[in-house]
């Protein structure tokens, strides 16, 4: 055990201190305090890491550094990024994206609107009162044993303007995409994020995607452009679907078969 003990704590240090420089200097003790509480409590909440330590400061100096500090929420999941890169080295990067509601009795929250609850279960309405938060993760495996998700980033999905969720995926791929750029990576979708935006924003970056469609989601083939008289382009709008995929043309493609350990 002491073993152990002498072998983590000078990880654990590097770790902090490296993503200690994300952040401003003033900055810094209120974090350490608060990782430090996170660690001990283990339950993500900001209450349990306050009690889990001797705080130095009232609690309201962290409510406030939380949310209205002056500090970079995307340099610090983009630090965190680097730090798991450069610590395993040598691996298949499977990034996750999904996303996460935290009920919420306020409807005054940033965000919080009425979301359909997707889980289904038993002890929960079909319509929660809540946020929406889109969160992006790397897997960590150990073998075939131990598998682990770390989150790298978080975006709340807001109620009001011209955003959606397959939006917000494509920003914090975007977030991380020039960190993984030279790895071998495959992003794991929802069926909700098997979209056309999305899969081409994630091969854009040269990452493999993989998912599952949706059964009523309509495949179409990339338009055609078509040549009026003289080899002009036809007046008009451009097209923006193809051909539609058919059970009878989807049986005639290519079938390739590949064995993956997920």
């Amino acid at each position: 055990m002491n073993r152990t003990r002498e072998q983590l704590l000078p990880v654990l240090c590097h770790w902090i201190t490296f993503l200690a420089h994300a952040l401003p200097l003033r900055s810094v003790p209120t974090f350490i305090e608060l990782m430090v509480g996170a660690l001990l409590s283990q339950r993500g909440w900001v209450t349990a890491a306050y009690l889990a330590i001797a705080a130095q400061r009232h609690w309201t100096s962290y409510y406030k550094w939380l949310q209205e500090g002056r500090w970079s929420w995307l340099r610090l999941g983009q630090y965190l990024a680097v730090l798991l890169r450069c610590s395993f080295k040598g691996r298949v990067w499977y990034l996750v994206v999904d996303d996460s509601i935290n009920c919420r009795a306020s409807k005054q929250a940033p965000g919080s609107g009425r979301y359909h609850n997707h889980s289904r279960k038993a002890n929960r309405p079909p319509f929660l009162q809540g946020q929406c938060w889109v969160l992006l993760a790397a897997v960590l495996s150990r073998g075939r044993r131990y598998c682990s998700a770390i989150p790298l980033l978080a975006r709340l999905q807001r109620t009001v303007g011209n955003t959606n969720k397959l939006r917000a995926a494509c920003v914090l791929l975007r977030a991380v995409g020039a960190i993984f750029q030279d790895c071998q990576v495959r992003v794991l979708l929802d069926c909700w994020y098997m979209r056309c935006k999305v899969i081409q924003y994630a091969q854009a970056w040269d990452f493999a995607v993989i998912g599952q469609v949706r059964r009523d989601t309509a495949l179409y083939a990339l338009p055609v452009e078509e040549v009026g008289v003289g080899g002009k382009r036809r007046r008009g709008r451009p097209r923006v679907y193809g051909l539609k995929y058919t059970p009878e043309r989807v049986a005639a493609l290519p079938e390739r078969r590949v064995r993956l350990w997920l």
